[in-house]
């Protein structure tokens, strides 16, 4: 019998291997285009003080000088304020200096020699396509795509028309450029409402911007969906979430949702080297005490790259906030940032909290990028898996967080999932409600599945609520750790809760000696050492 495990353990390890390793999945290997010059000076201009067809110039041209000089353009915007936070980190860490400029026209006329020309469209209309066929076709032109409230000032500066896009629809840059050299890997889903979030990438990396504002009609998405490779990244957000998300994964495309992402450019110019997460000295590791029930909290929206950019590390609310480093908590973020951002999250790994408590990083929903597993496309899941076990190697993360559609019980989708040596469990999220499923377990290759079993959520589960529902499990005995019910995973809506909130609700919980806060490494370590596996 004994011969017969062994034979099977190495079968599976095998087998393991074959699925999810890739001859190109190393750490040297890039999945996204990256700018290939890192600067080593930039220009700094704040998108408030421009108009909004200012704002797409520079955005433009950001994009088009990006590879072509070591000094390039960087933009802040009040909204975002978390970019001054990476500025000063390239200036400290990575000896980038800068200086401010207040005249948009200053930058034009001293990069205008690396300019080929401009791409006309007419921003009138909120919802006129053209700006997006504009940037596609100037993508391929080397050119700067600007409004027709400047055209008379830039051909006084010297730079001529390429093409006219005004009047044009929503399928021009598909029907047009898609085989004209557009990359096929990544596509930017933007509205023609952003004037520059993304537009620089999009330019830097030749790709079609293109957008679809009716929720149900999908015309435009099944096609340039489906005409991408298999396993592919669409940049940006649709008109909705539960189809534009379907839409994607039956094409085998998973989405990040960045449709206020800036500066990806210079950010993406650094290069990309395995991270380590710190241990911190979680007391509970490796040992579960008996009549105990624990809980982990995990934030929600790790997914959002512009949020993990923009607003989240230097926000009182979220990852900046002094309460951070008081309790055992995890945060999902987006693997994008490894390679468009990878001075970002080597920030957000340096300043993570490692001493009486920790702080965890997991990956965010559902991998890679935004998708539902049990919709995504056959073909291009074991692509995707590959991607996403190197990249949990090189980010030091073991945990996933997945959300789907009623799939907890679909052990023939996680298996694909757990075979890949670095997933080492999955935390279980439903999109009807995330907590649908109340804290079930499901087992695959001897790897938990976890549902939520708790939400920390303004008028869904407030925090009175979390409380009493917490202390209300361990009245009903549930502190058997040899059980799923000794086990609690606590969602929470960064939209509507803040790190102050989970203080509050820790402090509570922290007044009966029968609950333990953890964190989701340690979470998950106890129940693989104590829950009888099925």
């Amino acid at each position: 019998m004994k011969s017969r495990k062994l034979i099977t353990a190495i079968i599976f390890i095998f087998l393991s291997t074959l699925i999810c390793t890739d001859v190109n999945a190393f750490p040297g290997h890039q999945y996204y285009i990256k700018n290939s010059r890192a600067p080593k000076y930039l220009y700094v201009i704040k998108q408030n003080d421009l108009s909004a067809s200012e704002n797409t110039m520079i955005a433009t041209l950001q994009g088009i000088i990006s590879n072509k000089s070591d000094c390039q353009i960087y933009t802040l915007n009040k909204n975002q304020p978390d970019y001054k936070i990476w500025l000063e980190d390239l200036k400290e860490n990575y000896g980038v200096n800068y200086s401010m400029v207040k005249n948009p026209w200053y930058l034009l006329g001293k990069f205008k020699s690396l300019v080929k020309g401009y791409v006309l469209y007419d921003k009138s209309s909120q919802k006129d396509p053209s700006i997006n066929n504009a940037c596609s076709l100037a993508a391929l032109e080397d050119s700067i795509a600007i409004d027709k409230s400047l055209e008379a000032r830039v051909k006084n500066a010297g730079i001529k028309m390429q093409r006219d896009c005004r009047n044009t629809d929503k399928y021009w840059a598909y029907d047009n450029l898609w085989n004209k050299g557009l990359n096929h890997s990544t596509v930017i889903e933007l509205s023609p409402t952003r004037d520059a979030a993304l537009r620089d990438y999009g330019i830097m990396s030749k790709s079609l911007i293109f957008y679809e504002d009716d929720p149900k009609d999908f015309s435009l998405r099944n096609k340039v969906f489906g005409s991408m490779k298999s396993d592919s990244t669409c940049l940006g957000w649709g008109p909705d979430e539960g189809g534009n998300i379907s839409t994607a994964s039956k094409n085998g495309v998973s989405v990040v949702p960045a449709d206020w992402s800036y500066n990806l450019t210079v950010l993406s110019a650094f290069p990309s080297s395995p991270l380590i997460q710190k241990n911190g000295s979680d007391s509970t590791k490796n040992s579960a005490s008996k009549n105990t029930h624990y809980v982990t909290f995990i934030m929600s929206d790790g997914d959002n790259q512009q949020w993990n950019l923009g607003s989240n590390f230097g926000s009182s609310k979220w990852y900046g906030s002094h309460k951070r480093g008081s309790f055992n908590m995890s945060f999902s973020i987006s693997p994008s940032l490894y390679e468009l951002a990878p001075t970002v999250l080597k920030a957000y790994y340096k300043n993570a909290s490692s001493n009486t408590f920790k702080d965890c990083f997991i990956v965010s929903p559902s991998g890679n990028g935004y998708m539902y597993p049990s919709e995504f496309k056959t073909d291009s899941l074991k692509p995707f898996l590959k991607r996403l076990n190197n990249y949990m190697k090189n980010s030091d993360q073991k945990y996933v967080s997945v959300l789907d559609n009623w799939s907890l019980y679909n052990k023939d989708l996680w298996n694909k999932y757990t075979a890949c040596s670095n997933i080492q469990g999955i935390f279980y999220l439903n999109y009807h409600r995330q907590d649908d499923y109340k804290g079930e377990i499901v087992w695959s290759h001897g790897k938990p599945i976890v549902s939520c079993r708790n939400l920390l959520w303004s008028k869904i589960e407030e925090n009175a609520d979390l409380v009493r529902n917490i202390n209300g499990y361990i009245k009903n005995g549930c502190t058997d750790t040899s059980r799923p019910e000794a086990y609690t995973f606590v969602y929470v809506h960064a939209w509507s809760k803040t790190m102050s909130d989970i203080d509050e609700v820790v402090k509570q919980l922290n007044k009966n000696p029968a609950v333990k806060v953890v964190a989701p490494d340690t979470f998950m370590q106890l129940i693989v050492e104590n829950v009888k596996h099925e």
